[in-house]
């Protein structure tokens, strides 16, 4: 399992991670839950998270979320 995103933005975490799974991307959801414990423990222990299962799709994972943020990028502008 490789992690390949991370953000305190559960909803964003959530849709990238329908994204990968559309895409034939197994993926885990670690820290789904963990915000409760934001303050009584390290941010890094918290923060929600995607980790991609097989590791061969670590550049196709990576690759569709890069569209994904340039894409969020361009409709802010």
């Amino acid at each position: 399992m490789i992690k390949v995103f991370e953000d305190f933005d559960i909803a964003l975490v959530g849709y990238y991670q329908s994204v990968l799974e559309a895409n034939g991307i197994q993926t885990f959801m670690k820290n789904q839950f963990g915000t409760g414990g934001l303050g009584e423990l390290p941010f890094v222990e918290v923060i929600p998270q995607i980790w991609v299962l097989n590791d061969a799709e670590e550049p196709r994972a990576r690759s569709l979320i890069k569209e994904l943020q340039e894409d969020l990028n361009t409709e802010s502008v």
